[in-house]
């Protein structure tokens, strides 16, 4: 069973192979990615926590990993623990990613808010209960509110079934070796077609020429 307890944003550590996007190298690749793939829902995130704060009725979910268990790894609440990251300043993006009214709001926030938005709510579980904590995670996307917890989209699920149950998911991989081989690819689109590509359209291709 989970411990509940407030942990500061900053100790926390987004998951690098968050089933949203292909496993990254480190947080910055990993928010970027995160943006990338759906950033009309990651700002609207972003404004809605600099507006309201964060609702402590959201636990953030969070393994213990480590040599010493002592890492807290993001299992659920990556985009919202990226985007209080963001905004205290524990990690800098290109300020070219940001839009400019979260850049001023961002600027001009105050003491209090940084305060009260320090630590946050998590649900802290031990690594052996990995399977406990992916189950749960696979329960929880069904919110349709733009700033609360996004719904999988197809690479996401697909991601889910092949690293977890096994299940053969042929388009995915076809896509993460392009991802990772293509050399007419910006990075721009490595990032987004990592996040949200039409897998069924890889899937029926397949099926043509095998």
């Amino acid at each position: 069973m989970p411990t509940t307890k407030l942990l500061p944003v900053k100790q926390l550590k987004l998951d690098l192979h968050n089933f949203r996007t292909v496993a990254q190298k480190n947080e910055i690749d990993a928010i970027q990615a995160l943006i990338a793939s759906d950033p009309e829902w990651f700002w609207a995130l972003m404004e809605s926590l600099l507006d309201d704060g964060y609702h402590p009725t959201e636990n953030i979910i969070v393994m213990k990993s480590g040599k010493s268990n002592e890492d807290m790894i993001v299992r659920e609440g990556n985009r919202r623990v990226a985007a209080l990251k963001i905004i205290h300043g524990d990690v800098t993006l290109n300020e070219s990613l940001l839009p400019s009214h979260l850049q001023e709001q961002i600027s001009v926030i105050s003491k209090d808010w940084k305060t009260t938005n320090n630590e946050v709510p998590c649900a802290c579980y031990e690594h052996s209960e990995a399977n406990l904590v992916d189950k749960i995670v696979a329960l929880i996307h069904g919110k349709g509110e733009k700033a609360g917890r996004r719904v999988w989209k197809a690479i996401a699920r697909a991601r889910h079934n092949r690293d977890k149950s096994a299940v053969s998911e042929p388009g995915l991989d076809l896509l993460e070796k392009y991802l990772k081989g293509g050399k007419n690819l910006t990075s721009l689109q490595q990032e987004r077609w990592g996040g949200d590509y039409p897998l069924t359209v890889l899937d029926e291709a397949i099926k043509k020429f095998f």
